[in-house]
């Protein structure tokens, strides 16, 4: 009887835990909705489109340098 009182609160858990969460992404996502819609009613062309920005970090070019090299055989 202990494992059936038991095994039968674990599903009722289960169950709660579903429910808020469904409850709760279905409130998130009414919320964004909402907020999404306000966003684009008010000004529609508030925001700047996006423009890609150059990378302002660019490697120098290495310079090289005249290297004169003597190669001798000695006996």
């Amino acid at each position: 009887m202990f494992h059936l009182y038991f095994g039968a609160f674990d599903i009722v858990l289960y169950l709660a835990g579903m429910y808020g969460a469904i409850a709760l992404s279905k409130a998130l996502c009414d919320q964004m909705d909402a907020a999404d819609a306000r966003q684009k009613s008010t000004t529609g062309s508030a925001v700047a489109p996006m423009q890609a920005i150059p990378p302002h970090l660019v490697t120098p070019a290495t310079k090289r340098k005249d290297v004169s090299v003597k190669v001798s055989v000695g006996d």
